[in-house]
């Protein structure tokens, strides 16, 4: 009998505190959830914790629904993908204002030996060097965004601060990972 019952009826239920009810909203929708996961493909994230969010959102859409502005299935299916957009989102937020080129993974970077102050001035005077090279090769607009983008701000906040556009940040990035490649 349970099953017969509307999705508005299931969600007045859990909304008077009948959370046993829940179940049933979630096994109704679960094949929706799983059809929406498999479609994501992101890295950091597997189709398990896109049907976790999945689950998540029907809840949180339990919570908030309004009868008078759509039905709940449209409702649950907007929170549904809107859940998993976000997720993907979270776990990618950080590092997608760093292009694949200037990533370098830690097990491959050497760390000067600094216990002697020769090796210290050494490695300045080198340092020293190469910020001397790098900044005859680059064009004014290409330092200034070089140095902005080293002091891990977003092409957004870099644009910004230079007043330029992100594609023309994006593009001198480009420039200099060229440069800097040759």
């Amino acid at each position: 009998m349970q099953e017969n019952f509307s999705d508005n009826q299931l969600v007045e239920l859990i909304n008077q505190g009948e959370y046993k009810y829940l179940q049933l909203l979630i096994n109704r929708y679960m094949p929706y959830i799983i059809s929406v996961a498999s479609k994501y493909n992101a890295g950091g994230l597997d189709t398990e914790d896109f049907i976790q969010e999945g689950i998540l959102a029907i809840f949180s859409a339990v919570k908030v629904y309004n009868p008078q502005k759509a039905s709940f299935k449209t409702f649950v299916s907007l929170c549904i993908n809107r859940a998993m957009s976000s997720a993907i989102a979270r776990t990618s937020g950080a590092a997608k204002h760093i292009p694949e080129g200037m990533i370098t993974p830690i097990d491959e970077v050497e760390l000067a030996d600094m216990s002697s102050p020769e090796s210290i001035l050494i490695e300045k005077e080198s340092f020293n060097a190469l910020e001397h090279t790098i900044k005859s090769e680059l064009s004014d607009f290409e330092y200034q965004v070089l140095c902005e983008f080293l002091s891990g701000k977003s092409y957004a906040d870099i644009a910004q601060s230079l007043n330029v556009t992100a594609k023309s940040v994006d593009n001198a990035l480009r420039r200099i990972r060229s440069k800097i490649k040759k």
